[in-house]
């Protein structure tokens, strides 16, 4: 935010009510049988996906309030995305379906994933997104009394009105001193160019009370090649450094806690990879409900990292979060062999 708060206010402001997720949900559809390729397939298995749709879904997980604040095609698929929320524990009502031009243009995101641990192909179809519909009017009509935060994936600020639509829900937010973290969500086939996507991003994180995202999205953020690493880990220093909490992800080297000139490292699970996706999701949806469940911010971020972990261990995206029980378990079973 603009007017920096402090983190153990932002921390605390975070233990009751709703998180609203803005964002992409839509259909994925994976080979079957688990390793399967794309091309070879003759069948597949469908599901929720979409990155605010699956965060929202490993928060509900938890028995905590998650809605997804998203445009839905008028279809049969956004009536499938609809309902799959919905049977997941995800609230519907900050929801809304295309009308009128939009009605007939737009179509939900839909994506062709393998399940396999090396070289799996993901093809995501993003044209005329209903999500990007998103504006400025929807978000005027919700209700922020009861949020304990609110949760923006970057794609969500990769075209208008969508854009809009986000600044004045993060205004709407910072007016009632509600928490806005940001999930950078880098996705290149949904910006114009990865100049854009740095400018937006950077511009937003710096409103936000906390970021998160991976090494390649920080030194985007840093209008930096990918692959320069201390770039970005020096610009999420930078953010840090102005008071915004910043989880720095570094894949399977763990991620980093970034808070004012204090950096902290954590490792990871180590598990047999069913797949390569779905961990970012997993990690930021349980972090947000375990927080709100009384932890530490280390314990959450400890907690978010096991459910990454389960998450790429099993097949599916969504059908894979880990429940509050799932996830004791599975901390309990590497105590115990530790």
């Amino acid at each position: 935010m603009v007017s920096r708060r402090d983190p153990e206010a932002v921390l605390a402001s975070l233990r009751e009510g709703r998180f609203l997720i803005v964002g992409r949900a839509g259909m994925d559809l994976y080979p079957e049988p688990p390793g399967t390729r794309i091309t070879e397939a003759t069948k597949f298995t469908a599901d929720l996906g979409g990155s605010a749709g699956n965060i929202a879904v490993a928060i509900a997980r938890h028995g905590r309030d998650a809605a997804l604040v998203s445009v839905l095609a008028h279809d049969a698929i956004g009536r499938f995305v609809a309902a799959r929320l919905a049977d997941y524990g995800v609230a519907t009502d900050c929801l809304c379906f295309a009308e009128g031009e939009d009605q007939v243009m737009v179509r939900n995101s839909m994506a062709l994933a393998e399940s396999r641990p090396d070289d799996a192909e993901v093809v995501i179809y993003r044209n005329n997104a209903a999500d990007m519909c998103l504006t400025p009017e929807h978000v005027a009509g919700l209700d922020l009394a009861n949020v304990a935060g609110v949760v923006v994936t970057g794609t969500a600020l990769s075209g208008a009105p969508s854009d809009k639509a986000v600044g004045d829900l993060a205004n709407l937010a910072e007016g009632m001193q509600k928490p806005v973290i940001m999930d950078v969500d880098y996705r290149a086939t949904a910006w114009p160019s990865s100049a854009d996507a740095a400018t937006a991003c950077l511009a937003f994180a710096r409103r936000c009370d906390i970021v998160v995202g991976n090494d390649a999205e920080f030194a985007l953020l840093a209008k930096a090649d990918a692959t320069d690493i201390p770039a970005g880990e020096s610009l999420a220093r930078e953010l840090a450094a102005d008071g915004i909490i910043v989880i720095y992800k570094q894949g399977g080297d763990g991620c980093q806690l970034m808070q004012g000139t204090s950096v902290q490292t954590f490792g990871v699970f180590p598990v047999e990879l069913a797949k390569p996706f779905g961990a970012g999701d997993a990690f930021l949806g349980t972090l947000l409900a375990r927080l709100q469940d009384g932890l530490g911010l280390d314990a959450a971020i400890r907690e978010g990292s096991a459910a990454a972990a389960l998450v790429v261990s099993r097949t599916g995206c969504a059908s894979a979060m880990p429940d509050a029980d799932e996830l004791a378990a599975f901390i309990a079973g590497f105590a115990a062999d530790g």
